[in-house]
């Protein structure tokens, strides 16, 4: 099982009901001083929080030095509860908008997972350092060097768990060196972070493959690596659906294995784009404020697009690093396909978020849980992941020795076999360790101490 500690969130885009400083919302206007930002934060709280019984009576902001303080003081009882774990959190406009709406970030390019007391590289994305540098899925990282000479990982875990310190901040010229072995070769590399974009589809992200045997092997099968939930991934994922609706397809593997979430709007279009059999008047998913603010809540009805496809199975591969927007679309689905998770069970995050802004002048922007998603029937409420509330949970693990997609991968064979054969090999057994406090796993992975946005919602992210 995949251990994220981690908050993987924001299924909200950034709504306009709830974002601004303005008066009629009860956020604090215009000033930007750390007491404003302060009391900001615990008024927004106050008004907008989707559990305002699990808030404390009274807040006093000159007990704590940050914003963040008042948060994480404001929502501590939400968190012991497994509500809010980490969800809502303080950033700034720039970050936040840089990678939802762009898919911006400083790092290197790649993501890690741990193993016990080794890591590995499960993802590297194109055009980066890491992939100048020739590393790849499946490769091991040895050691790290951050200016001191080289210290392996083993020795850098017990006291750096997230390895903040050794591959430092998300800003524009950090140097590290790196050793890493790919198929038994040994190399060393120094990369340097820059400003990124990331492909929410990747270069190889989309495939048309066939069943295998004994099943009937001219049955086509689309399959789709959706990364990440952002904005610009809109333009691949309607050109890929209009291929598989062009050849006929209505079988599909949705790879969600590391996507944390991101905007609505965005799980929105893919319930959109699997509706070509749906209608305006059917109901897709609901967001669901606290009572006082009811009058914000939504309904999506089907849309169906001009790329929209007609399913009769979907499987989805999950791991626990799948979340929010990823948990959404298929709780969404569930009413209207036979659908699956394939791989691990999710991480559990049936809420989503709003931003919440200062002031134009201040750069401090308030990620805030504010309303609870659900299906066409009302199921939701699922902290402890999917896989209970589904009736194909199919466990397989996740093969860093092939690409993703390849027909031979763990989690895609498992995948190819249950739309072949409406089964699981092996059923996925209860609520994964990773999501149960107090246990220990082996596998993991690694968060900073202070995420960015886009660590937030892309697990492992350097």
């Amino acid at each position: 099982m995949i251990r994220y500690r981690f908050a993987l969130l924001c299924l909200a885009a950034l709504l306009t009901a709830c974002g601004g400083g303005g008066g009629d919302d009860g956020v604090v206007p215009a000033a930007c001083s750390v007491n404003d930002q302060k009391l900001f934060v615990r008024d927004a709280t106050n008004e907008w929080y989707l559990f305002p019984e699990l808030l404390p009576a009274q807040v006093n902001v000159g007990n704590f030095d940050t914003p963040q303080q008042v948060l994480d003081y404001m929502t501590a009882v939400a968190r012991a509860q497994g509500k809010d774990r980490y969800f809502s959190y303080v950033t700034t406009k720039d970050a936040d908008s840089s990678f939802l709406q762009e898919g911006q970030f400083i790092g290197f390019g790649f993501r890690l997972r741990i193993d016990g007391s080794r890591a590995f590289f499960m993802e590297v994305f194109e055009n980066s350092p890491a992939s100048e540098a020739a590393m790849s899925r499946g490769a091991e990282l040895l050691a790290i060097d951050s200016g001191s000479g080289f210290v392996s990982i083993a020795n850098i875990l017990p006291g750096d768990p997230g390895l903040s310190n050794a591959l430092g901040p998300a800003e524009v010229g950090v140097v590290r060196g790196f050793r890493f072995s790919t198929a038994g070769i040994v190399t060393e590399a120094s990369l340097t972070k820059r400003v990124l974009t990331i492909q929410p589809v990747p270069d190889d992200g989309v495939a048309v493959v066939s069943l295998p045997p004994p099943y009937n092997t001219s049955v086509k099968v689309g399959y789709i690596n959706l990364r990440t939930y952002i904005t610009t991934a809109e333009t691949p994922l309607r050109d890929a659906f209009l291929g598989f609706r062009n050849q006929g397809i209505n079988y599909f593997i949705v790879d969600l294995r590391y996507n944390g979430g991101g905007l609505i709007s965005i799980a929105d279009l893919m319930g959109d784009l699997f509706g070509r059999q749906r209608t305006s008047g059917e109901v897709y998913s609901r967001l669901s404020f606290r009572a006082s603010k009811s009058s914000n809540d939504v309904t999506h009805f089907f849309q169906p697009q001009p790329q929209s496809v007609d399913p009769v199975r979907i499987a989805f591969i999950t791991t626990g690093g799948s979340a929010s927007a990823s948990e959404m679309t298929v709780n969404s689905m569930k009413p209207w396909a036979e659908v699956a998770i394939v791989g691990s069970d999710t991480y559990g995050k049936p809420v989503g978020q709003s931003a919440f802004d200062l002031s134009d002048r201040c750069d401090l922007r308030l990620r805030l849980v504010t309303f609870r998603g659900t299906n066409r029937d009302g199921e939701g409420d699922y902290y402890d992941g999917l896989a209970s509330t589904l009736p194909f949970a199919c466990s397989a693990g996740d093969d860093l020795s092939r690409p993703m997609g390849d027909p031979a991968e763990d989690s895609t064979a498992e995948a190819l076999h249950w739309l072949g054969s409406g089964a699981c090999s092996s059923v996925m057994a209860g609520v994964p360790a990773a999501q149960k406090p107090g246990i220990q796993v082996e596998t993991r992975y690694p968060v900073p101490d202070h995420p960015t946005p886009a660590q937030v919602h892309l697990p492992g992210l350097y």
